[in-house]
């Protein structure tokens, strides 16, 4: 059985190039905060969550 591939299990540049290739260019210091952020929140589902409440956030402000 393959193993499960986590974005957080990626490193930092591999993140880079799949955000890159989706028109989201971002700088070496952006791409280590997310790698950080999706780690610190237990992975890409909580990252999803956490974007979306943010974006809420910020709309209600």
């Amino acid at each position: 059985m393959p193993e499960t591939l986590r974005i957080q299990d990626l490193p930092a540049h591999d993140i880079a190039e799949l955000l890159a290739e989706d028109g989201n260019d971002l700088s070496p210091r952006q791409v280590i905060a997310l790698q950080q952020f999706i780690e610190d929140i237990g992975g890409i589902e909580n990252a999803y969550a956490a974007v979306e409440m943010l974006s809420e956030l910020e709309n209600a402000a």
